[in-house]
C-alpha cells in the first residue's frame, strides 16, 4: 500500500519533477496570458507555489479543480460545514475560484471555509503546502492524479481520499498500457469513493484498496429558485408555439457542426409553415464566448446576448423581437436558468471525442437530454440513463437535427423523476464512509 512503491515509479517521479521545473516559466506565461481575459488567474500567485496565508491546522482539504467540480462538491461541503468542520478548498481555474467564493460567501466570512490555489507539481511547493496548512485529511473530487501532490501528502502523513471518483474508459485504457505509471498513483489514496462499480473496478485494477461506492453528488445539487423564476418570466416572451432547444457545454470545434443544425431546423420550419424553434446556445468556457458569438452572427442567427439584454437578476425588461432566433448564454453559474427555459437539451463536447459533460442537471429539471457519440467522460450516469430510457444518444449532428425535427414535448416526466431519485444519496454514503474510516466524527 502507498505510493510510490515501485522503483519505476520513483524514477518516474524524478523525471516528472525535472519536467515541471523546466516548464514552470511557460506555466507562468500561460497564467499571465489567461489573466488578461480572466484577471483572477494572476491573483494570489504565491499560493500556486504553496505560499499564501496559512489556514488553521486541522481543516479538511477539498480539491475541486474548476466550476463543475465545485458545484458538484457543494452538497458534501455544505454537510461538512453543518457538522462544524473547517474547510480548505483549493481550485486550479479562475471559474472554480469565482464559484467557490460565490457559493460559500457566508462560510468564508465566518472563517469556516478558506480558498486557495492548489500548488503546482513542484516537490517543494507541494511539501510547503502540506506543512503550512496541515489539513487533517485531503479529498480530491473526480479524478486528479497529481503524483507529487499525492507523494507530499503521504510523506506528511495526511490521509488522502478521492470522492465521487471516476476512472473514464478512455483514461483507463491509456493508463493500463505500458508501465502503468499514472494508474499506480491511485495507491496513494487511503480511501476511494467511486461513482459506480464500473469505475471502482478500474481503481482496483491498479491495486487500490478500500474502494467503495458513493454515487454522484450532482444528483443532490440545489437548483436556485431564482433561476427557475427568471426562466418562467422570460419564457413568457417566447411564443408558446415555438419549441425551445438548449445546446449547452458546447466546444468551439463543435460550432461548425452544430450551427448548421440550428440553421436547418429554422429553415425547415419556415418552409413548412411551422413555428420557428427558439435556440439557447451556451458554450462551455468563457474564453469561447466571443468566438462562438461571432460564428452564430456570421451564420445569420439573430441571438439575444445574456450579458447585454438582462440585468443582474436575469430580468429582461421588454418583449423580444419577433425575428429573434434565440439566446446566447455568455455567462457562468446560470446553467439552470438556461436549462429551465428549454423543452429539450443537448449536452456538448461530444461530437469531438471529448467525452461530453454533466447530464444530471437537465434531467433533474425533467428535460429530455441528447448527447452525441462520445460519452466516456460521463459513463456514469450516461450508461445507466440510456438503459433507463431518459437519455438519447445520436451518432451525428444530422441525427440530432432529425431527432429535434420530430420532437414533441413529453407529458410524462415520471421516468426522469424516478431516475434522479434512485441515484441520489451520495452525500450520506460519503459521510458514512468518512466516519467509518475515522476521518470525521
Amino acid at each position: 500500500m502507498g505510493y510510490p512503491r515501485r522503483i519505476i515509479d520513483r524514477m518516474a517521479l524524478l523525471v516528472w519533477g525535472a519536467i515541471w521545473h523546466f516548464l514552470t516559466p511557460l506555466l507562468l506565461l500561460y497564467v499571465w496570458k489567461r489573466s488578461r481575459k480572466e484577471p483572477v488567474y494572476i491573483t494570489h500567485l504565491s499560493e500556486r507555489f504553496g505560499g499564501g496565508a496559512a489556514v488553521p491546522a486541522g481543516a479538511i482539504w477539498i480539491h475541486a479543480v474548476s466550476l463543475g467540480e465545485v458545484r458538484a462538491a457543494r452538497p458534501l461541503i455544505d454537510a461538512l460545514l453543518a457538522k462544524g468542520e473547517r474547510i480548505l478548498l483549493t481550485n486550479m481555474t479562475a471559474a472554480g475560484r469565482k464559484e467557490s467564493m460565490s457559493l460559500f460567501t457566508q462560510a468564508i466570512k465566518d472563517g469556516q471555509l478558506h480558498i486557495r490555489w492548489n500548488p503546482i507539481e513542484l516537490f517543494w511547493a507541494t511539501r510547503r503546502f502540506m506543512k503550512k496548512h496541515r489539513p487533517k485529511f485531503g479529498m480530491i473530487m473526480e479524478i486528479e492524479l497529481w503524483p507529487q501532490l499525492i507523494v507530499s501528502a503521504n510523506r506528511a502523513a495526511i490521509p488522502m481520499v478521492m470522492a465521487q471518483a471516476q476512472y473514464p474508459d478512455k483514461s483507463f485504457a491509456r493508463d493500463r498500457a505500458g508501465l502503468q505509471l499514472r494508474g499506480h498513483v491511485v495507491n496513494g489514496f487511503q480511501l476511494i469513493l467511486a461513482k459506480s462499480e464500473r469505475h471502482a473496478e478500474r481503481f482496483r485494477h491498479f491495486g487500490a484498496q478500500n474502494v467503495h461506492l458513493m454515487g454522484d453528488l450532482r444528483f443532490e445539487q440545489p437548483i436556485p429558485p431564482a433561476h427557475l423564476a427568471a426562466a418562467a418570466s422570460f419564457r413568457k416572451f417566447i411564443s408558446p408555439d415555438r419549441p425551445v432547444f438548449c445546446l449547452a457545454s458546447t466546444a468551439p470545434d463543435e460550432d461548425e457542426m452544430l450551427i448548421p443544425v440550428l440553421q436547418n431546423l429554422r429553415q425547415n420550419a419556415i418552409d413548412t409553415g411551422e413555428p420557428k424553434p427558439f435556440f439557447v446556445y451556451v458554450p462551455r468556457h468563457p474564453k469561447d464566448f466571443s468566438g462562438t458569438g461571432k460564428r452564430l452572427e456570421a451564420a445569420g442567427l439573430k441571438m439575444l446576448q445574456r450579458s447585454l439584454g438582462f440585468d443582474q437578476n436575469l430580468e429582461f425588461p421588454k418583449p423580444i423581437p419577433n425575428d429573434l432566433d434565440g439566446l446566447f448564454g455568455d455567462s457562468l453559474g446560470e446553467i439552470n436558468f438556461y436549462f429551465a427555459l428549454a423543452d429539450a437539451v443537448f449536452i456538448g463536447d461530444t461530437f469531438n471525442n471529448e467525452g461530453s459533460h454533466n447530464i444530471i442537471e437537465p434531467l433533474s429539471l425533467n428535460k429530455p437530454v441528447v448527447v452525441g457519440p462520445s460519452i466516456w467522460g460521463i459513463e456514469y450516469p450516461a450508461l445507466e440513463a440510456l438503459d433507463a430510457g431518459v437519455l438519447t444518444k445520436v451518432p451525428t449532428p444530422q441525427k440530432l437535427q432529425d431527432h429535434w425535427q420530430n420532437f414533441t414535448p413529453e407529458d410524462d416526466k415520471n421516468q426522469m423523476t424516478n431516475f434522479t431519485a434512485q441515484h441520489g444519496g451520495a452525500t450520506g454514503r460519503a459521510l458514512q464512509k468518512l466516519k467509518e474510516f475515522g476521518l470525521i466524527s
